[in-house]
């Protein structure tokens, strides 16, 4: 019927050739020849990451970037946990492992640009075990969420964190859900907790899926730049 499968394609189209639209300004222009045009959500949502991904010319380029293999990944573990089990071993992916890359870069920031999806591009932060300062994670693989209550309240009682490698050991068992231990076998201290089908935040809002950090648990440590020759950071 030319409604959502075409249309969907044809927006595709339309934002490759012209970096002024987005998905909602295509199907606005498209509207004007075809009114009852309406693309599923599905498609929508697939046409906001192909745009925020500056619109790959190649399946190369596709495949390669960042935004679009975490959207593969978050649809590998949304399919396992609706079948009630958690992610393959071989579909498990870490953040600072590969390509060094944060797999937690927001799709639904600003176009291909990694510096606008409120990630810092450095760390400012980082995270260690309150027992025995071992480094847990930096500011950089935290994933961000939007609180639902008031921005005068406190703190969230937890840090998100996009999968990494030190938490192999315990992701790698199979479980749904369990704790996460401080990775210095001397230590062992809990340090936080994991659920692939999510968790709620102390501040009302769900992520999934869920690796967290105790802000009782571990130590933050606010970098401090060092001014070099020239009042540089060093």
């Amino acid at each position: 019927m030319g409604k959502s499968r075409s249309t969907a394609l044809l927006i595709a189209y339309l934002l490759s050739q012209n970096p002024q639209l987005n998905p909602q300004s295509a199907l606005d222009l498209i509207r004007q020849s075809r009114d009852f045009a309406e693309p599923n959500s599905g498609f929508m949502e697939q046409l906001s990451l192909y745009h925020n991904m500056g619109c790959p010319a190649t399946q190369e380029a596709l495949d390669n970037h960042p935004l679009y293999q975490r959207w593969l990944y978050q649809r590998t573990v949304e399919a396992s946990v609706a079948a009630g089990v958690a992610p393959e071993v071989s579909e498990l992916r870490f953040g600072d492992e590969g390509n060094a890359m944060p797999m937690n870069l927001a799709a639904e920031e600003g176009p291909a640009n990694l510096k606008s999806s409120g990630y810092p591009s450095e760390p400012t932060t980082s995270y260690r075990c309150r027992r025995c300062r071992t480094p847990l994670a930096t500011s950089v693989y935290l994933v961000p969420h939007n609180p639902k209550r008031p921005a005068t309240s406190q703190p969230c009682a937890h840090l998100h964190l996009t999968p990494l490698s030190w938490m192999r050991p315990e992701l790698e068992q199979g479980k749904l859900e369990g704790r996460l231990e401080c990775p210095n076998q001397k230590c062992g201290q809990s340090v936080g907790r994991y659920a692939w089908q999510g968790m709620k935040c102390s501040c009302g809002e769900w992520v999934v899926p869920g690796m967290t950090l105790g802000r009782g648990r571990i130590d933050e440590v606010r970098e401090r730049p060092r001014a070099g020759i020239g009042g540089g950071k060093i």
